[in-house]
């Protein structure tokens, strides 16, 4: 049987936004112990527009990366989500064929924004072969979406200086651009300051896609840089603004978050008015309806303001800002950040094989392999994160994390 056929078997606190008319009553209506959840349905999906693309989309859209089940794509988009974003390396591409798949059953292509990232080969000093493999990677997704363009293209996992700036990449999603593969080009990152502040010196890109997220909020260098890219006509998109997902491995939170926890974390990022969506990578149907009802109010509830007021979720989450400045503590000096996601992929996600692909992008010699001769970790982190402890549990996966790995 086909992989389509597989699939379909399985199947803090920020002034909120309030507008006129209903909202204002709901939010009203929560202070004295209602829930404005109840009464939602009757609103507009809020849109917004994504920087200089000129493009309206609704404040919440659809991460695809750990979704497998066709009809979640189906539902969602009947509940009103109209982005996908997906990436070349998900799923070894088969995220990009049930997208693909999805969009052409359905007929509404023309009804939908699309995105796909495409990372640059690492350590390959050449700029024209670097061109020539990210435009090959990007046909290849193309091929896998069933699609003659896509309307977002980001060049994925930016994270330094030296990655925003490498010619070959550039030259090849200015080309793509040219040539209608793509009708925008954008960057992913996941070290915002530092490589969102040389995207708006390049002044190339119409689309930034970061973290942004509760554990963040004090954080006034990552706010105000994002906030600084969208005014220069970039347009932002959110991601990991749940803190890493649903399920916590640690005994200090809930196996997994409460819904109003859930909620309230992504309201507090869609707060941000510079952000126009968030692409929450739920996989459920369940955790679909609950991050789509954020979508046509924004105000808390009382429930969402207790959580959000209790300042220990910050700290207990643990969620790496992926700064690096771990790294000097560490006498072999490991890739902290990489091993930080990995777990996150590995543990909270459950998906190996991003958890794998993160751990492949370690240099030789500093990544997990590293870490075995220590007998207690002494990288500390200037946040919260238990180094070693994350270290450990990544560990503890199963052996098939690690196949293909030297």
């Amino acid at each position: 049987m086909n992989k389509q056929g597989n699939w379909n078997r399985r199947e803090f606190i920020v002034k909120p936004i309030l507008w006129a008319g209903a909202a204002s009553v709901l939010a009203k209506t929560d202070l004295l112990g209602a829930s404005p959840a109840l009464e939602t349905s009757a609103l507009p999906i809020l849109q917004r527009t994504l920087g200089k693309t000129g493009l309206s989309l609704p404040v919440v859209s659809m991460g695809v990366m750990n979704a497998d089940v066709p009809g979640l794509l189906r539902r969602a988009y009947e509940l009103g989500i109209r982005h996908f974003d997906t990436a070349a390396g998900y799923q070894n591409g088969r995220n990009e064929e049930m997208v693909g798949q999805v969009i052409k059953e359905m007929g509404v292509r023309d009804q939908v924004v699309i995105s796909t990232k495409q990372p640059s080969p690492k350590r390959l000093q050449n700029a024209a072969e670097a061109k020539m493999r990210f435009v090959k990677g990007v046909e290849g997704s193309l091929k896998r979406l069933q699609m003659d363009y896509v309307d977002i293209l980001y060049h994925h996992s930016v994270d330094s200086v030296e990655d925003a700036q490498a010619e070959g990449p550039l030259e090849a999603l200015q080309s793509l651009k040219k040539d209608g593969k793509t009708r925008f080009i954008g960057l992913s990152t996941h070290k915002t300051v530092d490589v969102l502040s040389e995207a708006i010196r390049l002044g190339l890109f119409d689309v930034g896609l970061v973290t942004l997220n509760y554990t963040m909020a004090h954080d006034a260098g990552i706010l105000s840089t994002i906030e600084k890219a969208a005014r220069s006509g970039m347009g932002m998109v959110a991601m990991k603004t749940q803190a890493g997902g649903t399920v916590r491995p640690d005994a200090k939170l809930p196996k997994e978050l409460p819904a109003a926890s859930q909620t309230a974390l992504l309201k507090w990022a869609l707060n941000h008015e510079f952000v126009t969506t968030a692409i929450p990578g739920f996989s459920t149907y369940e955790h679909l309806e609950q991050d789509f009802s954020v979508a046509r109010n924004l105000a808390y509830t009382r429930e969402e303001e207790l959580f959000l007021a209790d300042k220990t979720f910050a700290d207990q989450a643990e969620f790496c800002q992926q700064c690096g400045e771990c790294i000097s503590g560490c006498p072999r000096q490991v890739d902290i950040p990489v091993l930080m996601r990995s777990h996150m992929y590995a543990v909270q996600y459950r998906n190996l094989g991003m958890a794998r692909e993160m751990l492949a992008s370690a240099a030789p010699g500093r990544g997990l392999e590293a870490c075995g001769a220590c007998e207690s970790c002494l990288a500390t982190c200037r946040n919260t994160v238990q180094i070693g402890r994350k270290i450990a549990q990544l560990k503890a996966q199963p052996v098939s994390l690690f196949s293909g790995l030297v």
